[in-house]
């Protein structure tokens, strides 16, 4: 059974550019009106500079009627929490969830960490979309992966991005990882190269051009893929990293123009994923 996407509106109005959006603001990485959170640790781990908290969340048991939590997918085998507990200048998803409050008419949780949820928790299927990242792929036993299945044929949305394309050889281990698990569970499904005609570019904002997230390296990292289920995107995958613009690392060849545009395409994304 599917279950139809809920769309968390602040207001009556339909999902579309005109309602999603608000007066725009710039989203640039001095902007001192969102939190950035101190630290005095100053140890790396894949070149962060700082460490913060992820909290789990739960929802509530019928989550109908709550606000959109942008939540991170929690899996096996791989760094699950980078850009967050090994942030560079803020922790990736807070900031972003801050700047979806802000620039859209979504209805967003705002907390003071960011959240997860483990692909093993009772509570998966409560969530529209969930946001998965990393450097080195999953390692799904194969009772999550039936789960992940089941959450996808439900109508649920995955946003996975790879936290470094430059890897393997330019190809990173994301989209390898990515290409196995639907191989495994939707062997009659093909992973598709993204137009940028396709709504998920043009849900809020209009992105004509692809810029990227904070790098965008060639041939591999420049475009967007996608798994489609009834004609709507199911998986969209980003080689190019809008996790790593949103916590504040230099952005590559673009600077804060790239930036900018790596907000508004998360934005899209969760905009497509609510409509």
């Amino acid at each position: 059974m599917t279950t139809h996407r809920r769309t968390f509106l602040k207001k009556s109005v339909k999902l579309a550019t005109t309602g999603l959006l608000l007066p725009q603001l710039p989203i640039f990485a001095d902007d001192n009106n969102l939190t950035e959170i101190p630290s005095e640790n100053e140890t790396n781990t894949y070149q962060g500079s700082r460490y913060g908290t992820i909290d789990q969340h739960w929802p509530d048991k019928e989550p109908t009627g709550e606000k959109f939590v942008f939540i991170r997918l929690k899996y096996p085998g791989g760094d699950w929490y980078t850009n967050l507990v090994d942030y560079y200048r803020w922790p990736s998803d807070l900031r972003f969830t801050q700047m979806l409050d802000r620039q859209t008419n979504i209805d967003v949780a705002l907390y003071s960490n960011p959240q997860f949820v483990s692909i093993d928790d009772d509570y998966l299927f409560a969530y529209p979309y969930l946001f998965v990242t990393g450097h080195v792929g999953f390692r799904f036993s194969q009772e999550q992966k039936w789960r992940l299945k089941e959450y996808l044929e439900r109508g649920g949305f995955l946003h996975i991005e790879d936290c470094d394309v430059r890897l393997n050889g330019g190809r990173g281990f994301m989209r390898e990882a990515v290409r196995l698990l639907i191989k495994e569970l939707f062997p009659e499904k093909k992973v598709e190269r993204l137009d940028l005609s396709h709504p998920i570019y043009h849900s809020i904002y209009d992105h004509n051009e692809y810029l990227g997230g904070d790098k965008l390296v060639k041939p591999y990292g420049c475009y967007d893929e996608a798994i489609t289920f009834d004609d709507r995107i199911g998986i969209y995958f980003c080689p190019s990293d809008l996790n790593c613009a949103w916590e504040g690392r230099p952005c590559s060849p673009g600077g804060e123009e790239q930036r900018q545009w790596a907000f508004e395409q998360g934005m899209n994304v969760v905009g497509y994923a609510l409509s």
